[in-house]
C-alpha cells in the first residue's frame, strides 16, 4: 500500500492499493504542517486502513510551494525514522519526461509546466537526465526561444491557456500535450529503477 503526497500547487493526497486509488484533496489555507497528521490518519480511516499498513511514501519535490513541498518531505521522512518506511521523490519535470517515454530520442525535451496566469515552469532534458536548472517563466513579458529540433511537452493547462499562442503553433509537429496521475508515480518510479530515498524540494531560483 502506497501513500502519495503532491503539495505544489495544493494538497492532494493519494492511496494505491492493489492497483486502485483514493484521491482527496485537503481544503486547507495555512498552518499545514500543525493539522497535517490529523487530516492523513482521517483520510486513512475513511479508507478502511492505517499508517502501519503503508509500505512506502511518494512525494513530488516540486515545482511549487517551497512550503508545502517540505512539509510532506519532512511529514514523510519522520515517518521514515520511526516505521522505517520507503521514501521517494520525484519532480513534475520527471514524471512527465519518464511517462512520455522518449528516453532513447536524443532530442532536447523541454517541459512547460503551468503554474497561474501566464505563468511557466520551464525545465530541459536529453534522454532522462536534465540539462539546465528549472525556471519560472512569464510568456506575457519575457521571450523564450524556440527551436524547431526541440521537442515541447507541456502540461494540459497549458492548451486550456495558451495554445492559441501564435508560437506554439508554429512548432506544432513538436507540440505534445500531456499530463499525469498520481497513480502512476509508483509505477513510474519502480520501472526506472529511481532510487531516491532522500528527496529534497525542487527549488526553482526565480520563484520568489
Amino acid at each position: 500500500m502506497f501513500l502519495i503526497l503532491d503539495f505544489t500547487q495544493s494538497f492532494k493526497l493519494a492511496l494505491i492499493h492493489n492497483g486502485k486509488s483514493v484521491n482527496k484533496e485537503l481544503k486547507i489555507k495555512k498552518n499545514i504542517s500543525e493539522i497535517l497528521i490529523i487530516e492523513i490518519d482521517k483520510f486513512l480511516k475513511k479508507s478502511h486502513t492505517n499508517i502501519k499498513k503503508i509500505k512506502s511514501i511518494y512525494i513530488i519535490t516540486g515545482p511549487g510551494s517551497f512550503t508545502g513541498i517540505r512539509t510532506a518531505l519532512t511529514f514523510a521522512k519522520a515517518l521514515k525514522l520511526t516505521m522505517n518506511l520507503n521514501v521517494f521523490g520525484l519532480s513534475k519535470f520527471e514524471l512527465i519526461n519518464f511517462k512520455m517515454g522518449l528516453s532513447k530520442i536524443r532530442k532536447t525535451k523541454c517541459i512547460i509546466l503551468h503554474f497561474r496566469n501566464n505563468e511557466f515552469f520551464v525545465q530541459s532534458f536529453k534522454g532522462n537526465k536534465s540539462i539546465n536548472s528549472p525556471t519560472l517563466v512569464n510568456f506575457d513579458n519575457e521571450k523564450f526561444r524556440y527551436n524547431s529540433s526541440t521537442i515541447y511537452i507541456c502540461n494540459i493547462n497549458l492548451f486550456k491557456k495558451s495554445l492559441e499562442n501564435r508560437i506554439f503553433l508554429k512548432i506544432k509537429e513538436n507540440f505534445h500535450l500531456i499530463d499525469y496521475n498520481l497513480k502512476e508515480l509508483p509505477e513510474i518510479i519502480n520501472n526506472n529503477m529511481i532510487d531516491k530515498i532522500d528527496p529534497k524540494p525542487l527549488y526553482i531560483n526565480n520563484y520568489f
